[in-house]
């Protein structure tokens, strides 16, 4: 079994059919599996999506509740068998010719952990989030304080979403996207799965930086190119969604950053989080979350 596609699903409705479909039809020339995890849906998707594809999915995974991101991926991974591993959102849409992309280059590049595609938006536009880098308190300062958004193209001050690379050219990075990542198993052996202390958000960018501790790097490869809805289920959640990701920050910060700075720079920096964490949700709960 060359690859194994998981796709974590959540209330995805027809995004999820349409995920599969793409999936589907990939041309692959390798053999490979499609398992399904459902993190408790009520929306009835999984049910059309089994009686749609049910004869294609190698599992179909119901999980007891809904742990999030790291929790329902790791019950897929658990089943899987492929030498490689794909983690795919279920609000994406893949190019028939992406996956096999990204497993051939892997193929030929045996020190490479995880490699990540092109990912577009709906208008055709980039996604900034298909070339990271491992988010530093200052970095996290500066999405905090908005510079980030201020001065996009700036090396220093959007340097978490490697401001400057070209989308069209291939990059060693720090982090790919979470929307879409193929890892190597026998990397995944070495670094363990991800980590369900993480919900939602940080989990995949844990994930790399443990993968880089041990030795293994990460590329962006433009020429595997999909296409993401972007966050349909944070517009379903709203408060939850941006308590999850502000809580995320806080625990990735003291998983990797906090013993190397003194305590009041580590109670600053989390009290920063928790107050930007507030004003959003007073924002939100003004506007209507428009």
């Amino acid at each position: 079994m060359k690859l194994s596609v998981v796709v974590l699903t959540y209330e995805a409705g027809e995004l999820l059919l349409r995920c599969l479909e793409s999936v589907f039809a990939s041309q692959v020339p390798f053999a490979w599996e499609v398992i399904l995890v459902d993190n408790r849906s009520t929306d009835g998707s999984v049910e059309r999506v089994v009686e749609r594809f049910g004869d294609r999915l190698a599992e179909v995974v119901r999980n007891p509740r809904n742990g999030g991101f790291a929790y329902g991926h790791n019950a897929g991974l658990r089943l899987s068998r492929g030498e490689y591993v794909c983690l795919l959102n279920p609000d994406t849409t893949v190019r028939p010719d992406a996956l096999a992309a990204l497993v051939a280059f892997l193929d030929a590049n045996p020190g490479v952990g995880f490699a990540g595609p092109r990912v577009l938006n709906p208008d055709g536009t980039d996604q900034r989030s298909a070339m990271r880098m491992i988010p530093s308190p200052a970095d996290a300062a500066a999405r905090a304080l908005m510079l980030s958004r201020l001065f996009p193209k700036s090396r220093r001050l959007a340097r978490f979403h490697a401001a400057g690379l070209d989308p069209a050219q291939p990059h060693r990075v720090e982090a790919c996207t979470g929307c879409c990542m193929v890892a190597r198993r026998a990397m995944l052996e070495g670094i363990g799965p991800l980590d369900e202390r993480f919900f939602l958000y940080c989990e995949d960018v844990d994930w790399f930086l443990r993968a880089r501790a041990a030795g293994w790097s990460v590329h962006y490869r433009p020429e595997a190119v999909i296409e993401h809805q972007n966050a349909y289920s944070r517009r379903r959640r709203r408060f939850r969604a941006v308590f999850d990701a502000h809580w995320s920050m806080i625990l990735f910060h003291e998983k990797h950053f906090a013993r190397g700075y003194p305590a009041p720079v580590n109670a600053a920096l989390y009290g920063g989080v928790l107050a930007r964490m507030g004003l959003l949700m007073a924002h939100g709960a003004v506007t209507g979350w428009r």
